[in-house]
């Protein structure tokens, strides 16, 4: 006989484990400037041009990391009543607040401080999802899609360590 507070809750059929084909497409879509910008920095850089493409890709990835934190500030206003929201609001607001300091600090820099954010953005997407404070596709979804990014943004620190 199994202990209730062992047993895993029972799916929810609302909530299934893929996430719905719209967020999918438009996930993915948004990798495409993130792998773009890498690939055109990687065989340009140092020119002048390459230099002015990885501050759009800064920039993007400050944007993109700012609307993650708007969706966790969501999902916490969600539940207005519940004793953690403070926390969790401070949580979500971190996001913006990391990307917008990449904005600010020299290129390397603000690539170091994106690459770290975005791993710990998809670790704490990931949790919120096992935690069901989240869909449970989030968590996996959003794993998926920050390894494209921050292979990405890698590939664009190689091309600029190969060729500085």
């Amino acid at each position: 006989m199994t202990d209730e507070a062992e047993t895993e809750p029972a799916a929810d059929p609302r909530d299934p484990a893929d996430p719905p084909r719209a967020a999918a497409l438009l996930g993915y879509a948004g990798v495409i400037p993130f792998v773009t910008t890498a690939v055109i920095i990687f065989f340009l850089y140092p020119r002048p041009e390459a230099q002015t493409v990885l501050t759009y890709q800064i920039a993007y990835g400050a944007v993109i990391l700012s609307f993650l934190g708007g969706v966790r500030w969501s999902l916490a206003m969600l539940f207005p009543e519940d004793e953690q929201l403070l926390k969790r609001l401070t949580f979500s607001v971190m996001p913006s607040l990391l990307a917008w300091a990449a904005l600010f600090v020299p290129p390397a820099w603000g690539l170091a401080l994106l690459i770290i954010s975005f791993w710990g953005q998809a670790a704490s997407d990931a949790q919120a999802s096992r935690l069901r404070e989240a869909p449970m596709w989030y968590g996996g979804y959003r794993v998926r899609l920050s390894i494209l990014v921050i292979g990405a943004l890698g590939l664009t620190v190689v091309g600029i360590v190969l060729r500085s």
